[in-house]
């Protein structure tokens, strides 16, 4: 009975399905297991150092190396993928923090969500579960709805780079019109790039969304199934509001671009517009139906976040950013090749490992190519021809730049050059793996004379460019290089260069992957409890004393590092945490003259600084993205919220004045003190 209705149907299968039918299960395999790569256990080391942190898969450092914001973790660590990465700030700190806060939220999941401030709109932040109809278009968060935490934070994680990687795939195998080891190859190329994965793989879930948007349009107009075009609509309709709401223009506008001139060269290359002579009423109602499904959700998701939407746009950062492009260094552009040292150690000159993450672009050979051989140029294609317009744009963009009218049309007034990145990077991927298709030769076919050394030719120079890059970067990193590891670098791309062109397929993935690997592979631990959140002395008092009052406590917290993120997970409310967007109306009541609008109205993780009763309150930006409020516990302000309790953490401690608060609770080790706040 298995053999017939299970094992028969998958030996049908090509061998491209199952290998997605594995993949698919390996994520289905690491979701059970609650297995995840987030960053969360860097918080294990100031919310919960009574106790070493135990959530690594493979092996956890003895207690004197759990120090995870320390990079000088030894190389077991790395090498066994437990070192969590403090860099990831945003994901450890706000993103995953945020989600959990979801679910200890009384309703669960709510749209807002009432323990952060006065109240905070989670429907802006795409990374969070939300009860609404917007959520049929963020199936990363699916998991938290399902499965709880440790399970939902599982399948979140893993979701975007799996998904990714199976819709690019399939559209790739359809830009090189078949050869799926090659579209496999591309799609492992851009998921395993050092900007993904130090980004958490958050921009992998956007170009999901434009991915699957271009492959659901072209099977729409390209399929004579009835019964698939159904499928293909729904799919669209839900990937047009999954890419609206991701909310970081500076990828949207940049890919979305991309994904365009795509489609447009698969509309042509294909002839997709002859697809109207058959099945035209059925495939004009697919996308009518798909349209309409999208403009359904996108209408709820207005309607919905419109008043933040309009707060964002006129925030200080990033509503008020406006790049025109024209300032990028050279150093900069191909900084990727330096990565398997950079993302793990910050040169001078560089602002963190995750800002210095970028791709190995290996482009410019095939422009090299293309200018140097007619053949080659028009084997291309439409495809290949409108891939190198755009990299030219983008590149005049970062290094000329645009009229600030043109910038704005464009919308690439939204995209600083030095975001650009995961655009560059995946023109570049399309465009050498159309290369390295196209570079192959036909049966039967002989190459002409030039043919033979242009390859070489191209490799020489790729290794003079990278040469020559690889001084400007030294200049500006100062010893971070040797010249060893740059002459290393020019000679790995002479040598994939010279795999690309003459579609040497061996050469060109296998020395490429390898490096991929290398690169990458142990950058995010693998993890799998959440019992520093949830099951520490600092949790369990804070569960404690939020079951002990009859109302809804506020939570004054100050000191350490944002314990108040730590409150919402455990479902308290708490004044500081992350405010996207800015609570204006809050901070009004605070500074009715708008004297101090401008720091607090930005994106920011509000933290808490203790003052005295009679200093007032006072806003700053230790950094662009931060606000501290000077604020006493006891402002009558504070107290009409309902403020009852004070949380001290570390430092902050020999601050507070003991005489006016009651001591409630004092950790054993002095980490923590919590203290209520007298009538």
């Amino acid at each position: 009975m298995i053999n017939r209705f299970l094992i028969h149907p998958l030996v049908r299968y090509r061998l491209r399905t199952k290998a997605l039918l594995g993949l698919w299960a390996l994520f289905f395999l690491l979701v059970a297991f609650g297995i995840h790569g987030s960053s969360t256990g860097v918080t294990a080391g100031w919310w919960s150092p009574e106790k070493p942190y135990t959530g690594y898969l493979l092996w956890n450092p003895p207690p004197q190396n759990t120090d995870a914001t320390n990079p000088q973790l030894d190389f077991r660590s790395d090498l066994l993928m437990a070192h969590a990465r403090w860099i990831r700030w945003d994901e450890l700190m706000t993103s995953t923090s945020l989600s959990l806060s979801q679910l200890s939220h009384q309703p669960k999941f709510p749209v807002i969500n009432t323990n952060i401030g006065i109240g905070q709109n989670m429907l802006i932040n795409q990374h969070v579960p939300v009860w609404h109809l917007a959520s049929l278009s963020r199936p990363a968060t699916w998991g938290y709805f399902m499965f709880g935490a440790q399970r939902g934070l599982a399948w979140y994680w893993w979701f975007q780079p799996f998904s990714c990687f199976t819709v690019l795939c399939l559209l790739l195998e359809i830009l090189l019109q078949g050869k799926p080891e090659l579209a496999a190859f591309g799609a492992f190329w851009y998921g395993g790039s050092a900007y993904l994965v130090c980004w958490s793989n958050w921009p992998a879930y956007l170009t999901f969304f434009l991915a699957l948007s271009c492959l659901s349009a072209y099977h729409i107009l390209q399929t004579e199934k009835r019964s698939t075009l159904i499928v293909w609509a729904i799919l669209l309709g839900l990937s047009i509001p999954g890419f609206v709401m991701i909310l970081y223009p500076p990828w949207q506008v940049s890919l979305g671009y991309l994904f365009l001139l795509v489609f447009v060269g698969l509309f042509i290359r294909d002839k997709l517009h002859h697809s109207f002579r058959s099945l035209y009423r059925y495939r004009l109602l697919a996308l009518l139906g798909a349209l309409t499904l999208a403009g359904l959700i996108i209408t709820a998701y207005l309607h919905t976040c419109w008043p933040d939407l309009k707060i964002m746009a006129a925030t200080v950062y990033p509503g008020k950013r406006v790049s025109l492009g024209g300032d990028y260094s050279f150093a900069l552009l191909f900084e990727g090749m330096y990565n398997l040292k950079t993302i793990y150690q910050t040169p001078l000159g560089l602002i963190n490992q995750t800002e210095s993450a970028s791709f190995y672009y290996l482009f410019p050979a095939v422009m090299l190519a293309m200018a140097l051989s007619r053949k080659f140029f028009l084997r291309l294609g439409v495809l290949g021809w409108l891939l190198a317009f755009y990299l030219i744009v983008l590149l005049v963009f970062l290094f000329v730049g645009l009229p600030p009218v043109l910038a704005k049309l464009t919308f690439l007034s939204y995209v600083p050059p030095y975001r650009a990145d995961p655009a560059i990077g995946l023109t570049s991927i399309f465009l050498c793996m159309l290369a390295l298709a196209r570079a192959e030769k036909p049966l039967g076919e002989a190459r002409s004379k030039w043919e033979g050394w242009m390859p070489w030719v191209v490799s020489g120079l790729m290794v003079l460019l990278f040469v020559w890059h690889g001084l400007a970067f030294r200049k500006l990193t100062g010893t971070f290089l040797s010249p060893l590891a740059v002459g290393l670098a020019a000679v790995l791309a002479g040598v994939v260069s010279y795999g690309l062109l003459r579609g040497r397929r061996a050469i060109f993935c296998g020395v490429l992957g390898v490096v991929i690997v290398a690169t990458t592979a142990l950058f995010n631990p693998l993890a799998t409890n959440l019992d520093h959140l949830y099951d520490s002395e600092l949790a369990q008092q804070i569960l404690y004393f939020n079951k002990r009052s009859p109302e809804r406590p506020l939570w004054l917290c100050y000191g350490g590092v944002n314990t108040g993120m730590l409150v919402t997970v455990l479902g308290g409310r708490s004044l500081a945490g992350q405010h996207w967007p800015p609570q204006l109306s809050l901070w009004h009541k605070f500074d009715p003259f708008k004297l101090y609008e401008s720091a607090y109205n930005r994106y920011a993780l509000v933290q808490l600084d203790y003052a005295e009763r009679n200093q007032g309150i006072q806003f700053s930006n230790p950094q662009e993205d931060t606000v501290t409020v000077s604020v006493s516990p006891h402002a009558p302000l504070l107290k009409a919220m309902g403020a009852r309790y004070v949380l001290a953490l570390g430092e902050a401690q020999g601050k507070i004045k003991t005489d006016e608060l009651t001591l409630l609770y004092a950790a054993a080790s002095g980490n923590f003190s919590i203290y209520e706040i007298q009538p």
